[in-house]
């Protein structure tokens, strides 16, 4: 007897759809481990690197890179931040680009081929650089994989820093995005590791903390989030709820 007919009746087998979800990923922090600094400390660090400079304004880049790490200048280290890149020519982005790239393992790059290939739509919303984050993913192979890249964008003039575009200032400012492409909170993951992340963990079904230290399951205890400690967990955990 054929494996779909019992007792001389047919019956039609029953299958699970896969859920797919949109999953909207933070890039400093969530798809880029700190070690020690973010993408555009990093960049102030590079740029540093081997310029003659008077003491007091290396000083003063080095505490404005770690005052934007301990998390001091807010909105303001933007100013400072292209106060010392402007005229920098484009190249410099490649180099960084391609340190930063080392610090996705393979396992992490992994992980977001199988969120694309099991249909999951992907997003990346920073309040970063794009400049930076699409490099780092074009160099690691994983560009592809994102539908879109929304955060903030150098302008240039002759290949050289000349300005920046504040697409995404905080996170107030993802989350009007993400609604503005029309997701449903119902069917959206949102995978971050800081303040900037808060408003889109509120808001989506699915809020996904990167805790790679274990640090930050302490500080968000009394809320109902999930917890992965790498970028392949988000896979497991989506399997875990249908996806």
């Amino acid at each position: 007897m054929p494996p779909h007919a019992a007792g001389g009746r047919f019956f039609l087998r029953t299958t699970t759809v896969p859920r797919r979800f949109n999953i909207v990923f933070d890039f400093d922090g969530t798809l880029l481990p700190m070690q020690p600094w973010d993408s555009e400390q990093e960049l102030l660090a590079v740029w540093l690197e081997g310029r003659r400079l008077p003491a007091w304004r290396r000083l003063y880049c080095r505490l404005v890179m770690e005052g934007d790490r301990r998390g001091w200048l807010k909105s303001g280290f933007k100013r400072h931040y292209l106060g010392f890149l402007r005229g920098s020519p484009r190249e410099l982005l490649d180099r960084v680009a391609e340190r930063l790239a080392a610090r996705i393992s393979p396992e992490d790059r992994g992980a977001l081929h199988e969120l694309a290939g099991r249909g999951h739509r992907l997003i990346l919303a920073s309040c970063g650089t794009a400049d930076l984050s699409e490099r780092v993913l074009a160099s690691c192979g994983v560009l592809p994989c994102f539908e879109a890249v929304l955060a903030n964008r150098f302008h240039f003039a002759q290949d050289r820093i000349s300005g920046l575009r504040l697409e995404v200032p905080s996170g107030q400012a993802k989350l009007h995005l993400m609604r503005s492409r029309g997701l449903d909170p119902a069917d959206t993951v949102s995978v971050g590791d800081g303040a900037t992340d808060l408003p889109l963990w509120e808001w989506s079904a699915v809020p996904v903390v990167m805790d790679r230290s274990g640090a930050l399951r302490a500080r968000f205890a009394r809320r109902s989030y999930h917890f992965v400690s790498g970028t392949p967990g988000v896979p497991e955990l989506l399997r875990r709820l249908g996806g």
